[in-house]
């Protein structure tokens, strides 16, 4: 390939990833500012676009809580894959909603579990630790005092794997009591129940500047 036709070759290259980007941005900026019920309701019209919004919008919230639900990268992404493919094949028959995030989280639990129940009966969920990380991090911050992390990280270590999953989904994910109880199949009071176990334990195990970061967050808890 001679000099110019390299240089043709290259403009034409940059040209197409600029054009790419564009949409990209334009898409964002397009749906971006929808409502849940409006941008799923583009989805059950057909709109290829909207969906792959979605999608870029809750991969990463999603492979997150599939990584804690099972630590299987391989059975996660795929899980995510086959589940936006299910949407989109199933789109006309799909309801409306007005939490894509809890829509997509509880699909999501339910395929996990589906194809881990293939492979091991009667082991899912026995990953224990798993739940500890991400709320620790979120309750206390990024750039917190380390052994003020580590205080809080060896106290969330010592809670059952049901209390560390309604702390991540009711907090970290930001769902309300009535989602988190249909994705923990529980009811309304059980919920309520078990979080404030949880709840109460970290208060008990905690010194006074643990209790404190903890409880700038309590009332959010119990709403």
């Amino acid at each position: 390939m001679g000099k110019w036709a390299c240089i043709l070759t290259k403009r034409v290259i940059s040209l197409a990833a600029f054009t790419q980007s564009n949409k990209i941005k334009i898409r964002d900026e397009l749906y971006g500012h929808l409502h849940d019920k409006a941008l799923w309701s583009k989805v059950i019209e057909g709109d290829k676009d909207a969906l792959a919004f979605i999608y870029k919008t809750y991969f990463n919230s999603l492979y997150q809580y599939g990584m804690k639900l099972q630590p299987d990268e391989g059975l996660v992404k795929d899980c995510i894959h086959d589940l936006f493919v299910t949407i989109w094949l199933s789109r006309e028959r799909l309801s409306v909603t007005d939490s894509i995030r809890y829509y997509l989280l509880a699909s999501l639990k339910r395929k996990i579990a589906s194809q881990q129940q293939k492979k091991l009966p009667g082991h899912f969920g026995e990953n224990t630790n798993s739940f500890t990380s991400s709320p620790e991090e979120v309750l206390i911050g990024e750039q917190s005092n380390l052994e003020l992390r580590a205080k809080l990280g060896k106290i969330m270590d010592q809670l059952p794997r049901r209390q560390k999953e309604i702390l991540y989904l009711r907090y970290y994910e930001g769902l309300d009591t009535k989602q988190t109880a249909a994705i923990m199949e529980l009811s309304v009071n059980s919920t309520y129940v078990l979080l404030s176990k949880a709840i109460n334990y970290l208060k008990k195990h905690s010194d006074k500047l643990i209790i404190t970061s903890f409880l700038i967050f309590s009332e959010f808890f119990l709403k």
